[in-house]
């Protein structure tokens, strides 16, 4: 091992090797805290060396003190899977290997995120003979597997073996500013050995991990026209170059990537997996399901690369759910949504993908049938809560009471948004005037009441209506100015002026405020006040703001009144009128986005010649923007579904209206 000030970690870290290893060596780059007595105390040879900005000379000069005839290398944030298996199965290895095995490939699994909820996997060699002629090599990123193939090419075996790594979460991550210190590393090393291909990829990566895609595919493309795939790296440079052609808005290019690396890589799921999410990209559905079969079919081999958990199996089946989806083919998306949740019952996109099918398509049993078998963790119910209430269906969150009664304590407003949802005004009102004065959930409780009050403003009288406004949280004031001042201007007859800070200078998005309170009115379902606000907006801020919702929420919109989602389509204008880029402006995805959701609002409508208007427009200005090269310009997805769905004689297919719904639903 090598460490430096990893107190807080060593000890978990030795604790799970002590009956594995006969030795301890711990070279120790400069500790101010507790890590060489932690080390000391658990047998641990320590010694002591000067931190050069080189990992590979600190690795081998723990290499050179090792005693034993087989060496395991760890970091102090990794913990080696304690099972009896696993130690079974290290002391087969050791005891039958062959004379020409000279080390074995782990699986190293890091967490991700606040909590692990992600995972990836690598195979990484970590297990290797004791011999003078095997050394690690790089700066940064160094590795081991390259020496050994030196002396044998043939000579690394897959192991069973497995390693937890908890270095990738937030807040290790932020705490040793992991990011800074690559960097660095990286831009002197290149300094001073020149431009090596192990050391650009290094920077490549760090590029790739900011979300820096322009950067990181300057170094990524060159790379992968001029390696090979047996330099060890290979199959994540060809992933990570797809990618980030993606992200960028070249979808074409990453698949191409794909497409000639994919008979290489046949056993890579994450690859393939991709190669599905770029077919659905381009609304090609039926060629994203093969590529689908064939990552499922590669799961088994997903340890041997680089890899996210649940690659070739929960993933790639919630992938296929949804590729279902958009072909209207519910139960076969119902099917795959099932598979995933008995793979992985804590999966939350299949479960939120589930919840809106079953909402949108009018299949409430889809729901009902995963919950009584599956067992979904607390913080998926509570998530759930949150879906189900957005979309408004309360009645699903009644049929589960049961279950739900624990993460409903959390969630102490959830009752009273069902009740209102529910048209149970008055039980509404009293489940949430308690919760109007507390600390946590007060301003929450205090705009839901308010937006209860608007639900039927013909029985407020001027008393309440001023002891609302008085709890209002000060964020919200502005929707009530708003609201006001249209109120004042549809009695007079004339039309509302926005107020000026209702939409911040330079940006189509509303303030947060005044999104707060639109998401209170349509929670409660106060439909004619949430339409009303939106009138009270600039054009371009309700619609920023209608496109800016979560699917849950647009999941909501099916349930307001017929008259509610026509004056939405009144605010989108008509595609000759809305505003639309000039010839010689570079076109914005905004603009694609604002057609795409009028046109959906038009065969919501079941106004289909308007419908395909917009999508020609849409279609056009994606087009436009496609041809100056900006990012994320390419044609969404919905686009391909609105094509198609306002194409001549769609409308008498089985379950448009379905489709329809599911097309607002996930835009």
């Amino acid at each position: 091992m090598i460490v430096k000030d990893e107190a807080r970690s060593l000890q978990r870290c030795l604790n799970a090797v002590r009956d594995v290893v006969d030795e301890i060596i711990v070279v120790d780059t400069g500790s101010v805290d507790d890590t060489p007595e932690i080390a000391r105390l658990h047998g641990a040879v320590v010694i002591h060396a000067e931190w050069k900005g080189d990992f590979s000379k600190v690795r081998n000069l723990s290499l050179a003190a090792a005693t034993k005839p087989w060496i395991l290398v760890l970091d102090a944030d990794e913990v080696w899977v304690q099972t009896p298996q696993m130690k079974a199965e290290l002391v087969q290895l050791l005891s039958a290997s062959r004379d020409d095995v000279w080390g074995y490939w782990i699986q190293v699994t890091s967490l991700l995120g606040v909590s692990g909820e992600e995972r990836v996997t690598d195979a990484v060699c970590r297990l290797f003979r004791n011999d003078s002629r095997i050394a690690f090599q790089g700066r940064i990123h160094e590795e081991i597997a390259s020496s050994i193939m030196a002396l044998a090419p043939q000579g690394v075996l897959h192991s069973g073996l497995e390693v937890m790594h908890y270095g990738y979460l937030e807040q290790v991550i932020n705490a040793k500013n992991k990011g800074a210190r690559n960097m660095q590393l990286i831009r002197s090393a290149l300094n001073q050995e020149g431009n090596q291909p192990e050391l650009l990829y290094a920077l490549a990566a760090e590029w790739f991990q900011q979300a820096k895609y322009d950067e990181a595919l300057c170094l990524l493309q060159p790379l992968l026209a001029q390696l090979m795939p047996d330099c060890g790296y290979h199959s994540d440079l060809v992933l990570k170059t797809a990618y980030a052609w993606r992200e960028i808005g070249s979808p074409e290019r990453a698949l191409a990537v794909v497409e000639a690396w994919a008979p290489v890589y046949e056993d890579f799921p994450d690859l393939l997996e991709l190669g599905a999410v770029l077919e659905l990209d381009q609304g090609r559905e039926d060629v994203a399901l093969d590529w689908l079969k064939q990552a499922k079919m590669a799961a088994s081999t997903a340890s041997r690369y680089t890899s996210v958990s649940g690659a070739g199996t929960y993933r790639s089946l919630t992938l296929e759910g949804m590729a279902y989806e958009r072909a209207g083919r519910w139960a076969e998306a119902e099917a795959a949504y099932m598979a995933a949740l008995d793979v992985q019952p804590g999966g939350l996109p299949a479960w939120q993908r589930l919840l809106l099918l079953a909402a949108a398509t009018g299949r409430p049993h889809a729901i009902a049938g995963v919950a009584a078998r599956v067992s979904l963790p607390p913080s998926a119910w509570q998530a759930l809560i949150a879906a189900a209430l957005a979309a408004h269906r309360p009645e699903w969150l009644l049929r589960h009471a049961a279950a739900l009664a624990g993460p409903l304590r959390a969630q102490p407003l959830a009752a009273g948004l069902a009740l209102a949802q529910l048209g149970e005004d008055a039980a509404a009102r009293a489940a949430l005037q308690p919760w109007a004065v507390h600390a946590q959930h007060g301003p929450e409780a205090a705009l839901a009441l308010w937006a209860l009050g608007h639900k039927q403003p013909g029985r407020r009288n001027a008393r309440a209506a001023a002891r609302q406004r008085a709890a209002l949280p000060a964020a919200a004031h502005a929707a009530e100015a708003m609201l006001q001042r249209e109120a004042r201007a549809r009695s007079s007859g004339m039309a509302s002026s926005p107020p000026g800070d209702a939409t911040p200078s330079g940006s189509a998005a509303p303030a947060a405020g005044v999104l707060a309170a639109a998401q209170a009115l349509a929670g409660m379902g106060a439909w004619a006040a949430w339409l009303r606000l939106l009138q009270a907006l600039p054009p371009r801020g309700a619609l920023a703001l209608l496109a800016a919702l979560p699917p849950a929420a647009r999941c909501g919109l099916l349930r307001a009144p017929a008259g509610v989602r026509e004056g939405l389509l009144a605010l989108c204008g008509t595609p000759d009128g809305a505003q639309q880029p000039r010839a010689d402006a570079v076109p914005t995805p905004e603009h694609v986005a604002h057609a795409l959701l009028a046109g959906t609002l038009a065969l919501l409508a079941g106004r289909q010649n308007l419908a395909r208007e917009w999508a020609e427009s849409a279609q056009l200005t994606a087009r436009q923007s496609a041809a100056t090269g900006r990012p994320a310009t390419t044609i969404p997805p919905g686009l391909h579904t609105l094509l198609r769905l306002t194409a001549p004689g769609a409308a008498s297919a089985d379950a448009y209206t379905n489709q329809c719904n599911m097309l607002l639903v996930h835009l």
